[in-house]
């Protein structure tokens, strides 16, 4: 190792012509990965698993659904933005067989979400049955935003000599109105009847949900249709009831209609006098955009996405009733109530998942083939906002969730903005293909391929044995880990913290890359450490410390990172590796009696990777504002500020003067302003999931640089359907009613953060909302909101409480030229500036009584 020449401190003292000269020791020698004690990657199979970019050439915009075309080695796959293409995976060729993106609406959760292909297809041939299902949004004017819209089940016609399907054969099969662009549902396949399965959401959120739900009488909404669409009259009759607009479409839009297929005489409701909607084989689902077939068993698979709740795994029989709303998973429902006379046969899902493990559950299959032996039999599957890739185990007394990969993010492929999967996608050849799109559907999305290398072992088992710490008494590390303390604490639920680092220093390009504003970059291989004890006696908590957990981060090689958890025993002298999520129970006490039983949760390796993401590069808290202070250095004898220390030391790629720099402050520091720490406390809590990027469809950013005007959260409305969009996240002067304040408050199924917390962190919820009711005034209700601007993606205005709706918005480009109008009768309005060219754009709202007008500079970048 080359000799650091490295002064800590100088102390230059001049008396009676001497001067004596005083250096603190730098630290000692430091090779990778904690002195190689750790993997270069994620060790055990859950670690073996990889995502690879084996289809660099292809260019496909928001690929959703892979489709094998009979009869050859090809693929039908369908893009969100209405575009389906033949691929050859092999070749990479890639033909365009349909384009229905001219009427294909395909903003925000809306698109072209479902094919089918007739089971008499055949591609080289002419005849009746060559016929490709198509399930989309739509409106009369596609290309514009707003809420409602149609549900559009249609069927094309396949020209064998023109290789296509031709765009002029479309026949629409039914057209339903529908308010809101959420729950679309699309899980389309043809079952061994040769029957048509489709599923379908309900209408959104709110009242439009309630009327949507638990009834037979109205819309195509909130089950699985199963319908004739070769109209044998031998097993099937004709359509008997019309499906209901449950409103009032604006005018000059379409009706609601359905025709064009039978519906089969053994469907579950039947009516003759057209009482019920026969269509339905199964009722109560939220939103099924995952609904598959598995031809081995016969088994009907659904994947609902829930609120705050549950993602839930059915297994759908005819006449079933999935109990949405009144029941979301197992979780009963305190806001639904079951019906006095439910529909159906009520039925609970097989598997679920909570917060703790995803948000959004995506489709998958069930993988029969031997190329990945260790995955024979379970059921595929992904998670939208969390980027995993997991497999059920279901076949057995208790289903078993396994994280494949804990997220598709770490692997270094260049994602679209806001980015998730959407897709799993088990094929008959064994290879299994991972969906991934972006906000804007017409960008190019990604299609991977899931691989496995080969399986690392576990660090030994004790910690005792990694010889980390010279003495496991007082946890004093080894020479070349560096302590670290930050401002800004993480709440850990009342725990008390301990930290270090590891970082390579034997080479001289090993040295952390440096930005005041941005991330760290960290040398491959640099280890953190973060040991937590627990306060057992409110009486005296320094004196009642119990040992929990030492808890390593791990950056490891091609740009990922794991975690590891060694849990101590009770006796508090060793610690041992955890494989699996795991809790326990803590009496607590307060003068001499039980006062309450806290709930320790310790994280398994892939929850380490939900907040430790890719989209924050893994690292939290190790930054410029987090470390910017003084540190006591035990064991060099001195107080220095921490990036100085790490300067001198030669960690850091440049020379750093703490003074010049930004600094976060703890949430009781109150020789900081009030908003700094508020704003400090939500980067150090929530920007790994809340930043620019990181969770599709929900733009809030809570980055410490980010000031708090451009949060999206000041008269913001929840864009996570887990919240009530009836708020405003912030409600200046209101903290009671601001949805940011209540999740935090919250310990029930809402809350935030919903993984890692057990406890309400009472002194931050009464400093938020004193910050939020002294935010009243300074945000003025005849205010007009344009955020963020500039934008590269989408805007949302909002305007006061005190405008006289509706309003027209209009958009113009320098030239004059009129590039988007409509008509705004709420408050809130989204517009999506991803298919304009950047440049400089006017936005002008009057309102109609010509009173209020606001014009608005616009920059797209």
């Amino acid at each position: 190792m080359k000799k650091k020449a490295l002064t800590l401190t100088w102390l230059i003292v001049v008396f009676v012509g001497l001067s004596s000269l005083v250096t603190a020791p730098p630290p000692g020698d430091m090779a990778p990965y904690l002195n190689g004690v750790f993997p270069t990657s994620t060790p055990g199979e859950g670690g073996s698993w990889i995502i690879e970019n084996a289809f660099p050439d292809l260019n496909l915009p928001s690929p959703l659904r892979i489709v094998p075309f009979p009869d050859t080695d090809d693929f039908l796959v369908l893009s969100k933005n209405g575009l389906i293409s033949r691929v050859d995976f092999e070749t990479q060729r890639v033909d365009t067989v349909l384009d229905h993106s001219n009427t294909v609406f395909h903003l925000g959760e809306a698109g072209a979400v479902g094919i089918a292909l007739h089971p008499q297809f055949r591609p080289d041939e002419d005849h009746e049955q060559n016929l490709l299902f198509f399930f989309y949004r739509t409106k009369p004017e596609p290309g514009q935003w707003s809420e409602r819209g149609y549900n559009r089940l249609t069927k094309f016609r396949w020209s064998a000599d023109q290789g296509v399907f031709l765009p002029d054969s479309e026949e629409i099969l039914f057209q339903q109105y529908d308010r809101i662009t959420w729950h679309n549902g699309g899980g389309m396949f043809f079952g061994k009847d040769d029957f048509l399965y489709l599923s379908l959401g309900d209408e959104g959120q709110g009242e439009q949900q309630v009327a949507s739900t638990q009834r037979l009488d109205g819309g195509l909404f909130s089950g699985i249709l199963r319908i004739d669409v070769d109209m044998d009259p031998s097993r099937s009759h004709p359509i008997r009831r019309q499906p209901q607009a449950l409103d009032t479409p604006p005018d000059g839009w379409w009706d609601t209609y359905s025709q064009g297929y039978y519906i089969p005489d053994d469907n579950p409701w039947q009516n003759e006098d057209g009482a019920y909607l026969e269509e339905f084989a199964a009722i109560g689902l939220r939103s099924p955009y995952s609904t598959h077939y598995d031809t081995v068993t016969g088994i009907i698979w659904n994947l609902d996405v829930g609120t705050d709740k549950r993602e839930e795994f059915n297994h759908v029989e005819i006449g079933d009733n999935l109990q949405w709303p009144y029941r979301e998973g197992t979780f009963v429902s305190e806001v639904h109530e079951r019906p006095d006379q439910p529909i159906g046969n009520e039925k609970l899902p097989i598997f679920e998942y909570d917060r703790q493990v995803g948000n959004a559950v995506v489709m998958g299959g069930v993988y029969r083939n031997d190329k990945f032996p260790s995955l024979h039999g379970q059921y595929l599957h992904g998670d939208f906002t969390q980027h995993r890739v997991m497999a059920l185990e279901y076949d057995i007394d208790e289903p078993t969730q396994h994280v494949l990969v804990p997220d598709i993010r770490s692997f270094g492929f260049d994602l679209p903005f806001r980015s998730g999967i959407n897709g799993v996608h088990p094929m008959p050849d064994g290879e299994v293909y991972v969906t991934v799109n972006g906000e804007d559907s017409n960008e190019q999305g990604h299609i991977f391929r899931l691989a496995q290398r080969d399986v690392l072992p576990d660090p030994p088992a004790r910690l005792s044995e990694l010889g980390v710490f010279e003495d496991l008494s007082t946890l004093k590390p080894i020479d070349g880990i560096i302590p670290y303390e930050v401002n800004a604490p993480l709440w850990s639920d009342r725990a008390d913290k301990r930290r270090w680092m590891a970082v390579p220093n034997q080479e001289d390009d090993q040295k952390i890359k440096f930005d005041s504003h941005a991330k760290w970059e960290f040398p491959e291989g640099t280890v953190f450490i973060k040991h937590f004890d627990l306060p057992m006696d409110l009486s005296d908590p320094t004196g009642s410390l119990r040992r929990l957990e030492t808890r390593f981060f791990v950056l490891a090689e091609g740009g990922q990172a794991y975690g590891l958890t060694y849990k101590w025993n009770e006796a508090g002298d060793e610690a041992f590796l955890l494989r699996i999520r795991e809790e326990e129970t803590f009496t607590i006490m307060e003068d001499g009696v039980p006062a309450y039983d806290q709930v320790w949760s310790y994280p398994s390796r892939p929850q380490c990777i939900s907040c430790h993401n890719a989209n924050v590069d893994f690292v939290l808290g190790v930054n410029t504002h987090q470390l910017n202070s003084d540190l006591t250095y035990v064991d060099l004898g001195l107080t220095m500020n921490q990036l100085e220390f790490l300067s001198d030391e030669e960690l850091l790629d440049k020379d750093v003067d703490p003074v010049r720099e930004p600094r976060a402050h703890a949430l009781e520091d109150i020789s900081a302003p009030l908003e700094l720490r508020i704003r400090s406390y939500l980067d150090a809590n929530c920007a790994s999931c809340h930043s620019e990027g990181a969770i599709p469809e929900i733009p809030m950013d809570l980055s410490f640089d980010n000031p708090v005007e451009f949060h999206r959260t000041i008269f913001e409305v929840p864009a996570s359907q887990n919240s009530d969009m009836n708020r405003f996240l912030i409600e200046p002067g209101n903290h009671a009613d601001s949805e940011l304040w209540i999740r935090d408050m919250s310990e029930s199924e809402n809350k935030m953060p919903p993984i890692s917390r057990n406890i309400v962190h009472q002194a931050w919820v009464d400093s938020l909302a004193v910050w939020i009711d002294g935010l009243e005034g300074l945000f003025l209700n005849d205010k007009v909101w344009t955020f963020p601007n500039p934008t590269a993606h989408s805007l949302t205005v909002r305007i006061g409480d005190d405008w006289s709706l509706p309003v027209t918005v209009t958009l113009h480009d320098l030239s004059g030229r009129l590039v988007s109008v409509a008509t705004l009768d709420q408050n809130e309005w989204f517009m999506d500036l991803s298919e304009f060219s950047p440049g400089v754009y006017l936005l002008r709202l009057s309102a109609m009584d010509g009173d209020q007008v606001e014009v608005r500079r616009i920059v797209r970048s």
